[in-house]
Parts: structure tokens; C-alpha cells; sequence
């Protein structure tokens, strides 16, 4: 899990790592207004912003509407 202070660089990072590391990642707001990127086994501790697979952001039930 790494904190970004903004959702973009979040986003951005999300996109990469699920593109090169083919692996799903959770990205999350903290209550700190701060951003989470989190691998799906990590506990998230907020509200999910996106969750991103083959660098691709995949629409959930659980991603907040933008």
C-alpha cells in the first residue's frame, strides 16, 4: 500500500502497477482526504475511488460516481 496526496497520482500509479504487474489494485480515499493504492488482499479503510485491472479502471458497485 502507497499514499498519494492526490487522486490522479493515485490513478495514474493503480494503472500502471495493474498493467505491469497483472494484478487488480484498489485505489481508496482515506477519511484524511488522502489517496490509497491497495493490492485486493490489503484492507482498504475507506471509501474506494477505483479499482483498476490490465491498466484498465474496471466500474464496480463499490467505486464512488464521479
Amino acid at each position: 500500500m502507497n499514499t498519494y496526496p492526490t487522486a490522479s497520482q493515485a490513478n495514474g500509479v493503480a494503472r500502471t502497477l495493474s498493467k505491469h504487474l497483472s494484478c487488480t489494485i484498489v485505489v481508496y480515499r482515506t477519511p484524511q482526504a488522502k489517496f490509497v493504492t491497495a493490492r485486493t488482499n490489503d484492507p482498504v479503510a475507506g471509501n474506494i475511488e477505483g479499482i483498476y485491472r490490465n491498466g484498465y479502471c474496471t466500474p464496480t458497485l463499490l467505486s464512488s460516481v464521479h
